[in-house]
């Protein structure tokens, strides 16, 4: 097989496998000389970034802020034309941040542990299919999806 042909047939899977995939192989590549190289220039930039933000020069994200828009990303480019059937509409979708694998389910502790079981530290964000909140408290859920 040549190296055309397998990205061939990476590219003809569905963007939730090519992004497991992508993940699977950083986290591969991150092994070995690679994984010492890097290292040794991200303690340089590390060290850097503490300089900066100890000095008030740059201002941090929070995590929650890069996990929730990290998961709508995810959600809008590339889960939502997988999921948004008629079937689903209204159920809870939890997705794995940094893997992009996602459960469907009724039942959002559920799915999370679902993602839980594949990877016990998995940050995970939720979306109720086809609707604007997973939960209303004191209001309703508007319906996005037709």
């Amino acid at each position: 097989m040549t190296l055309e042909n397998l990205e061939a047939e990476i590219l003809a899977l569905p963007k939730d496998s090519q992004a497991a995939l992508l993940s699977r192989l950083l986290k591969h590549l991150g092994r070995g000389e690679i994984d010492r190289e890097v290292g040794s220039i991200g303690g340089e930039e590390a060290q850097r970034c503490d300089r900066e933000m100890d000095s008030g020069e740059v201002t941090g994200i929070p995590a929650e802020q890069v996990f929730d828009k990290r998961g709508k990303e995810l959600y809008e480019n590339v889960i939502r034309d997988q999921v948004e059937i008629p079937e689903n509409i209204g159920k809870i979708v939890s997705i794995n941040v940094e893997t992009g694998e996602y459960e469907i389910g009724e039942d959002l502790v559920v799915t999370s542990r679902k993602l839980q079981a594949k990877q016990a530290n998995a940050i995970i964000w939720a979306e109720r299919i086809g609707f604007d909140a997973v939960y209303a408290v004191g209001g309703t859920l508007v319906r996005t999806a037709e």
